[in-house]
């Protein structure tokens, strides 16, 4: 089952200028530049931006206005499925991340819903995965694609995480140019999504 083809696909090279700030605390941190005491708090920013950048880069989106909506999120790894859906619907990043937020405080409208309410519906989530690169964490969504009809994505029903899981496949894999395979792998030995990117980048 071949993947959805994308209105448009930016540059999937790594963006120099995140590459240059990753290598930059890769090179602090070896030589001891960044205290352990206060690495955790340095470096995890660091990462945000340059998981910031990175994303931003692969939408062709300015990266402040990019950081301005990681301010407004709930968690930065939401940040391409704004992109995603925004690009896929034609509609602005903040009309999408405003029906995000029209639950109440503590409870968001989830990423299914939204995506529902600018006419695009699970399907826009859909990413190719051989099956041996498939493992846990997208085991059910895509289980759910290869046993629908495509004409039926659109009712299937896809967790918050399990549409963040999987945007990010399709965005870190095409972006960096590196097999699915290895994106989940980087996801499952980091931890998180922006703790990714690192290893995704080559860079130790």
């Amino acid at each position: 089952m071949s993947e959805q083809p994308e209105a448009s696909r930016p540059g999937h090279q790594a963006p120099s200028g995140a590459l240059l700030l990753l290598l930059g605390f890769a090179v602090a941190v070896g030589a001891g530049g960044v205290p352990d005491a206060v690495a955790a708090e340095q470096v995890q920013p660091g990462m945000t931006s340059v998981y910031t950048q990175l994303v931003a880069s692969h939408f062709g989106v300015p990266s402040g206005e990019a950081r301005l909506l990681v301010e407004d999120l709930e968690r930065a790894e939401d940040l391409p499925v704004v992109l995603l859906l925004a690009r896929e619907s034609g509609l602005s990043p903040s009309v999408i991340l405003s029906r995000r937020q029209r639950g109440a405080p503590t409870q968001h409208t989830p990423w299914l819903e939204v995506a529902r309410q600018v006419q695009l519906g699970g399907g826009v989530f859909y990413v190719e995965i051989a099956a041996d690169q498939v493992d846990d964490r997208v085991r059910r969504p895509m289980g759910l694609f290869e046993g629908t009809p495509r004409a039926q994505w659109a009712g299937l029903d896809l967790t918050d995480d399990e549409v963040v899981d999987l945007t990010h496949v399709k965005v870190l894999s095409r972006h960096l140019m590196v097999e699915k395979g290895r994106v989940l792998e980087a996801r499952e030995r980091a931890g998180s999504w922006v703790a990714s990117i690192p290893q995704l980048m080559g860079v130790p």
